[in-house]
């Protein structure tokens, strides 16, 4: 996918350096970096895109499997991190980047898609709050920041609260 001269394409092993880089940029510390060589490590991850303009990356996706309590069938995905190089940030990139990770997913038939993040920014895709799923994240209270999208009814009936829990690796991020 492209438009306005950003590529938005698969990642490649070539990339992992660039975005790694990108990423601690991004988000001005190591954590989400060191997050993302973990996963990579530990081939974590089912979906990556990345945004470039002009050769250089300047966007950076995933969407990595989360598990349930009760457990859940079927693909449930974290959307998680999501990285734009400070000086291409709020010219849309981010956007294109989650709306081209979403479809993804649902091609790939994802039952939930859940992210930690600013509500306000996620609403826009139709992330809702957990707590309406009756769900929550298994770190702690995040409120209306732990989001999910479901293409079901999951949770709506439950009895009890499902926990999320996302892949180890994002244990090391505080």
């Amino acid at each position: 996918m492209s438009g306005l001269g950003h590529l938005i394409r698969k990642i490649t092993t070539d990339d992992y350096e660039a975005v790694a880089a990108l990423v601690a940029s991004a988000f001005e510390r190591q954590d989400e970096a060191n997050l993302v060589r973990k996963l990579w490590a530990q081939h974590a991850t089912k979906f990556e895109r990345v945004t470039e303009i002009s050769g250089v990356i300047v966007g950076y996706c995933a969407f990595s499997p989360v598990t349930s309590k009760p457990d859940l069938d079927g693909l449930l995905l974290g959307l998680g991190p999501l990285a734009v190089a400070p000086e291409h940030q709020n010219q849309g990139i981010g956007t294109k980047l989650v709306r081209t990770g979403l479809k993804t997913c649902e091609d790939n038939n994802a039952r939930l898609i859940a992210v930690l993040g600013d509500p306000n920014y996620y609403a826009r895709f139709g992330f809702e709050p957990a707590s309406k799923r009756k769900m929550s994240w298994a770190g702690f209270d995040a409120g209306d920041a732990f989001r999910v999208i479901s293409h079901d009814d999951v949770g709506v009936e439950a009895d009890d609260i499902r926990t999320i829990h996302y892949h180890p690796a994002f244990d090391i991020v505080s």
